[in-house]
């Protein structure tokens, strides 16, 4: 793959480590990624408190159509919600405002984009907000910001090698001071909205930096070597275990 432009971000990483290069490849070469309801609305929610981008909401009932079309055409410049999602987006990003202690961590540098060069592939990344010289912080609207619960979810989701990627690119692109430190600020997408800040542990990030090396390593590899397997190349064996009865779990699947 030649791609000069080519800059290797954190999902990157993350789609080649918990999909496959195969999926990578994908949307390296074109592929579309498919946002959802909640993905727009945390995006739209980034948006509105940090000022990055116009946020508004289609007035009709479906988004499809000529109407559609002629209104996604005239607001190509903004992120476009339903009417709900864009309520429910100005609620979070209002009670993350009137949260003192969000409103710190979420400080400094906002989507600041850092670049630099990893084994002789460029890297990219955005951290949501770098206060220089102490920490960095991402914003992340979860189903829950029950911190038990929402433990699991940021190890599900990688959250953990998402700092730790970022960590690595800010020590090596220098400009931001020595920063140790890593938070997510977690907010509920239901209503009371409420916030949790979450401080990433000395172990969370080394095993995170770990796992961000392991893809890396991996997108190093089918860059190099324009190999870029699926999911299992081998064939892979299917058993069923022992029980006189299973229990069948119909879908539309063939």
């Amino acid at each position: 793959m030649s791609r000069p432009d080519l800059e290797i971000r954190f999902s990157h990483l993350k789609l080649a480590g918990t999909k496959s290069p195969a999926h990578l490849r994908a949307l390296l070469d074109g592929a579309e990624e498919d946002p959802t309801y909640a993905m727009e609305r945390g995006s739209a929610t980034h948006a509105i408190l940090f000022g990055t981008s116009r946020v508004t909401s289609y007035p009709g009932a479906v988004r499809r159509g000529k109407e559609w079309e002629a209104f996604e055409k005239e607001n190509a410049d903004a992120i476009i919600l339903t009417r709900n999602d864009h309520e429910k987006a100005l609620r979070m990003a209002d009670a993350l405002r009137k949260h003192a202690g969000a409103m710190d961590i979420l400080a400094g540098q906002l989507e600041t984009t850092l670049r630099w060069t990893d084994c002789g592939i460029r890297r990219r990344c955005t951290p949501d907000a770098v206060v220089p010289g102490s920490h960095a912080a991402e914003l992340k609207t979860c189903a829950t910001a029950d911190p038990a619960r929402f433990t699991w979810q940021a190890i599900r989701y990688g959250y953990h090698a998402q700092l730790a990627d970022q960590l690595a690119g800010i020590r090596t692109v220098g400009t931001l001071g020595t920063v140790t430190d890593a938070y997510i600020v977690a907010i509920e997408a239901t209503e009371p909205h409420p916030i949790t800040i979450l401080k990433l542990t000395p172990r969370a990030l080394e095993q995170g930096a770990k796992l961000a090396r392991l893809w890396f390593e991996r997108v190093a590899t089918c860059l190099a070597t324009e190999q870029w397997p699926p999911y299992a190349q081998d064939v892979v064996e299917l058993d069923v275990p022992d029980d006189d009865e299973l229990k069948i779990e119909f879908s539309d699947a063939a």
